[in-house]
């Protein structure tokens, strides 16, 4: 367990104990921008969170949380035994979240030190998001333990939903599910016919729906400042989102008002 006072648990607080691990078949889709809005909203209900970077040689998240000064270790320091304190640092204005940096290498990690790393950590955390590269390596996905949830990221688009397909068949012959979240969103695009159906993208990617991330500006401001301050819509639907991961009854709003 840590020992830190910094990371010590508030006794009064019940531990909500998630695991979630993003994934997508494609970059560009959001994936990032969601598992750290997700961690976000997520502390923000004061819960414990550790944010997981696992992009090797590709990590961001230290960038778009403004934190990448701070450095010094990685995920792969800490999976060979460094204590994590020494790892993960704190994010500002983020009191109750925390950020494991990726190598900036492509230095791997094995999938057994990887799963009882995660296992270990997940003992001092209310959550751990770990953010995947995008991609079809499900090697680590697989790895993780049986009670982690697994995210795939997709937009309303051919190319994303025929990679998001792909990541549901290689994960079934580990047998491995992922849920589905529809990011970039776009009411009237769906409406016009633009976009596949709601319903459609469902059946040709074979995964349930988890939720659905409208389109929004402040999403892309937020990739290019680091600004992750949630709003309107967008901050309405990490909150729904965040609560059915903890496993809490929250009906689909109409899709208009998404």
């Amino acid at each position: 367990m840590l020992k830190s006072n910094l990371l010590s648990r508030k006794k009064e607080m019940v531990k909500i104990g998630i695991i979630v691990a993003t994934c997508s078949g494609k970059g560009g889709v959001g994936k990032s921008t969601f598992s750290i809005s997700t961690a976000i909203t997520l502390a923000k209900d004061n819960n414990k969170v550790l944010l997981i970077d696992m992009d090797a040689g590709m990590r961001c998240l230290d960038l778009l949380l403004g934190v990448s000064e701070k450095l010094v270790f990685d995920v792969s320091d800490a999976v060979e035994g460094k204590d994590l304190e020494d790892c993960i640092i704190q994010i500002p204005e983020q009191n109750d979240l925390y950020l494991l940096a990726a190598p900036s290498n492509n230095e791997t990690v094995s999938e057994e030190s990887f799963k009882i790393f995660i296992e270990k950590v997940s003992e001092d955390f209310d959550a751990v998001i770990i953010d995947f590269s995008a991609g079809n390596d499900v090697s680590l996905l697989s790895a993780l333990p049986f009670d982690a949830q697994i995210v795939c990221v997709c937009n309303p688009d051919a190319v994303s939903i025929r990679d998001a397909y792909s990541i549901n068949c290689l994960l079934a012959k580990k047998s491995k599910k992922a849920r589905l979240v529809l990011n970039k969103y776009n009411y009237y695009f769906i409406k016009s016919r633009a976009f596949s159906t709601i319903d459609d993208i469902i059946n040709e990617t074979g995964m349930q729906l988890l939720g659905i991330v409208p389109f929004s500006e402040d999403f892309e401001y937020a990739f290019c400042t680091g600004d992750f301050a949630l709003r309107g819509r967008g901050k309405k639907a990490f909150k729904r989102i965040a609560k059915r991961l903890q496993g809490k009854n929250e009906p689909l709003k109409k899709l208009k008002k998404i």
